[in-house]
């Protein structure tokens, strides 16, 4: 969300935005922390990885509709898949970040009126299910911003590929984004519980920005500091887990470890849960309803809700 704070912190922007495409409207994606790279039953999970989508159901419509209470930041979502013939599926979809309404002011700092920003990206794509074990995907998409009257377009690649092994169908599952320049990987598992309802998944995200191998050692003596490194990579994880309460519910509950540098510079309940999610998904007939919440501390708590038809 470093765009988001960028936008709220600055009165006139002029700078190109980064390539900021990790945010989308899913509840399950909110509400497993923005985990869930390595569970295939979101039926839109490919926004995360190509090759996730429920192949076994004929298409799918998904309406999804994520906002910050208070801040006027929404991200809408529209998406689906269809099933040409079995184990091949075309995906496309459009998700739009509304950052809100800001002040205008002139070179001496004066007010001239307001202007909006925004994100957007619209994608089509293609997944393949080679065996019952192992599937990937790919998408083309078209990632765009506009801050008032700036604008910028791009085109970039997602793939993915995935593989399910062992009795509990455990799941490992890698996916990327590039458009030549920048590049971002989320490497993922996921393994469901023998004696509980209960899937667990681990994401390990990766932005290729910020290798500094030299940080990891004191400036003094030149020694490894195992700790710093630690941290590094551990403020790269996300957990999440998945729990089939009964037969149409599921529960969602995650962590979201790149919070971790924002908890130990502060104190107080609310900075502590900050990256903290819950969520769930409720099935009724061929609609499934979603909810997820997830806790950004003094930005409040961000409120995704969606609905998905699934066809027969």
């Amino acid at each position: 969300m470093t765009l988001i704070v960028l936008l709220l912190s600055t009165g006139s922007l002029s700078f190109a935005l980064p390539l900021q495409t990790g945010n989308f409207a899913s509840p399950a994606y909110w509400g497993m922390a923005h985990s869930g790279g390595a569970i295939a039953d979101v039926h839109n999970a490919y926004w995360l990885n190509p090759s996730l989508l429920s192949y076994d159901i004929p298409f799918t419509l998904t309406l999804n509709e994520a906002f910050l209470p208070g801040t006027g930041i929404s991200i809408s979502e529209f998406s689906g898949h269809y099933s040409i013939r079995p184990g091949h599926a075309v995906t496309g979809g459009l998700n739009l970040e509304n950052y809100g309404r800001f002040d205008a002011r002139d070179i001496e700092g004066e007010l001239t009126g307001e202007f909006t920003a925004f994100q957007y990206q619209y994608f089509l794509g293609y997944a393949y299910r080679v065996s019952p074990r192992f599937a990937m995907g790919g998408q083309l998409v078209l990632h765009g911003n506009r801050i008032d009257q700036t604008r910028e377009q791009n085109m970039f690649l997602r793939y993915g590929f995935s593989y399910t092994f062992g009795k509990r169908d455990n799941m490992l599952a890698f996916s990327g984004e590039t458009d030549g320049l920048e590049n971002r990987w989320r490497a993922s598992f996921s393994h469901e519980l023998e004696y509980l309802p209960l899937r667990l998944n681990i994401d390990f995200r990766w932005y290729g920005d910020d290798w500094d191998a030299a940080s990891f050692r004191d400036p003094e003596d030149n020694h490894f500091e195992f700790g710093t490194a630690a941290y590094y990579f551990a403020e790269k994880l996300t957990l999440g887990v998945q729990i089939h309460a009964i037969e149409n519910l599921k529960l969602m509950a995650g962590f979201d470890l790149a919070r971790l540098n924002l908890n130990r510079n502060a104190f107080g309940l609310d900075t502590i849960i900050s990256g903290m999610a819950i969520g769930g998904q409720y099935r009724v007939k061929q609609l499934e309803f979603s909810l997820g919440l997830y806790h950004y501390a003094q930005f409040t708590t961000m409120t995704a809700l969606g609905i998905s038809y699934l066809g027969k």
